[in-house]
């Protein structure tokens, strides 16, 4: 009679396993997402034969290189080509014309102070964000303009500054706005309504 053995693994062993087989998941995981990191240059060996020319017109080509009479003169004229300044451009010069300073314009009794931005006209608008520092704000006001939207930055309480894209007149025509810049930006807005001052 044979006898049976009954081995089993033991919870180390187990871990083992599992993490083995997790490593390996993961690096073909991340060779399937990102290929590009699991490609390397391609070396030429020290002992491999250097390339053979595809056609016959590579070969004669090789073959027959111009002759050069005087090695010297080639180089002349080669570093000739490179001393050579590019020739100045010379437009001629307009007259100057002095300008009589204008007067000055009487300023308006109240002004208002220049720290206080201006409210965003009445209408639907599509919220892109809320920043805290206002170059932040501008970057994406400038984002949505270089798209063609017209876009403003509000003022909010608590020193935010609010982006909106807009204004448009109804809400219908701000929820298109909305699905447009998500569509090409991938940022999901919300519309808010500004109303008249």
């Amino acid at each position: 009679m044979t006898e049976q053995n009954n081995w089993k693994a033991s919870l180390t062993e187990h871990r083992t396993a599992w993490i083995v087989a997790s490593c390996c998941l993961l690096v073909i995981l991340t060779a399937a997402i990102k290929p590009d990191l699991f490609e390397f240059p391609q070396h030429e060996s020290v002992g491999e034969e250097p390339a053979v020319p595809a056609s016959m017109e590579e070969i004669i080509a090789e073959q027959i290189a111009p002759p050069i009479e005087d090695e010297a003169e080639a180089v002349v004229v080669e570093t000739a080509r490179e001393i050579t300044p590019p020739k100045a451009v010379i437009t001629p010069s307009k007259p100057v014309v002095e300008k009589t300073p204008a007067k000055p314009t009487p300023a308006p009794s109240k002004a208002e102070p220049a720290t206080k931005p201006s409210a965003p006209a009445a209408g639907y608008y599509v919220q892109m964000g809320a920043f805290g520092e206002r170059p932040r704000a501008q970057g994406l006001v400038d984002q949505l303009k270089l798209q063609g939207w017209s876009a403003v930055i509000a003022p909010k309480p608590g020193g935010l500054h609010a982006v909106w894209a807009g204004p448009e007149k109804d809400r219908g025509s701000a929820e298109r706005l909305q699905k447009e810049i998500e569509r090409k930006l991938k940022t999901k807005g919300f519309v808010v309504q500004q109303k008249g001052a």
